[in-house]
């Protein structure tokens, strides 16, 4: 094994399971905090795209990590496996993305000045369009399940789970899917509405109005825009550029960095998936009292200092403060 892939092996490995187990554990969190204000529309989303983040993190990167790390990879073996990995990663890592926009229109209806816009921030409406992004981009996944098939390398002998060839389904993998329904919509949709909503919050001339807006769901949206820039963007232009370059002549030494960067831009890629646990912590007084407060009382409850303490613990969850709109 060269000192190259003994390298990327070992970033997949220590790199990649902080980012899968922080990621799976913050994304319960996210559902156990946010169940009581599910009933709120952007809780809702946030809930809902909590539990889509653990499926992109155990499809997408676990895989990967079993894959590279532990040259453990079923879906060379196992012809389903293959389809249903790659379809639902695809899948999944889209609803999660349109989750986020989704969320971040509604932060944008709730912080107009308008009351008929304000009235459009509703769980009914959340709830259809939530329903209508799952409909849609498994649909769109189809593609994958049918093109996917496990193919056998004429220079290698190895077999892989790859694509068919097929001349139009992957110009539209590349051309399409990943520049533009990854990387441009979600990114211009991003960037629009949030300006659009830090300034009505600007806006906004009732103090307590404009800190129920500001400091809460709509702040915990925000901090998530630069995230999903810094992670997502680079690995679809890295993406890009090694699909459009596949044909040019390299030196070894170029590609082995590149074989580096390739496996390194993925990881921080499902970091947009991983992270929004502390970044909800980080931005939401309330969220962070909530956690603060379930950290101290299952820390109560092991110890179990009074007889009474379970039946104390009961009463302070019960009183727990809940993410406000």
């Amino acid at each position: 094994m060269s000192s190259n892939n003994v390298l990327i092996r070992s970033i997949t490995i220590y790199a990649g399971f902080p980012i899968f187990i922080g990621g799976i554990l913050g994304n319960l969190l996210n559902v156990r905090f946010l169940w009581r204000t599910r009933h709120n529309p952007c809780a809702f989303i946030f809930l809902i795209s909590s539990f889509i983040n653990c499926i992109v993190l155990f499809y997408g990167l676990l895989t990967r990590i079993l894959s590279i790390g532990f040259n453990l990879d079923w879906s060379t073996k196992d012809l389903i496996w293959c389809k249903t990995r790659l379809a639902f990663t695809q899948a999944s890592t889209s609803i999660s993305l349109s989750c986020i926009c989704l969320a971040s229109i509604d932060r944008f209806l709730v912080s107009c000045r308008q009351d008929k816009y304000r009235k459009l921030s509703k769980l009914s409406t959340a709830r259809l369009a939530v329903i209508i992004i799952i409909i849609f981009w498994l649909c769109h996944s189809i593609p994958y399940l049918v093109y996917a098939e496990l193919l056998t390398s004429l220079t290698t002998g190895l077999i892989s789970c790859s694509f068919v060839p097929n001349k139009e389904f992957t110009n539209y993998r590349i051309y399409v899917t990943l520049p533009i329904y990854t990387g441009l919509f979600p990114s211009l949709i991003l960037a629009i509405i949030g300006i659009m909503t830090y300034k009505n919050t600007n806006k906004l001339q009732i103090s307590r109005q404009r800190q129920l807006v500001q400091k809460q769901l709509t702040s915990m949206m925000l901090m998530q825009i630069p995230i999903l820039f810094f992670t997502i963007l680079p690995y679809i232009a890295f993406t890009e550029y090694t699909l459009l370059t596949t044909t040019m002549i390299k030196s070894q030494d170029k590609k082995n960095i590149e074989n580096l960067f390739a496996n390194i831009f993925p990881l921080i890629f499902y970091i947009t998936f991983a992270c929004p646990f502390f970044v909800f912590f980080a931005s939401s007084k309330s969220f962070r009292q909530e956690a603060k407060m379930f950290f101290s009382c299952q820390l109560f409850i092991n110890h179990r200092v009074q007889p009474q303490s379970t039946t104390t613990t009961r009463n302070i969850q019960g009183n727990l403060p809940a993410v406000e709109k």
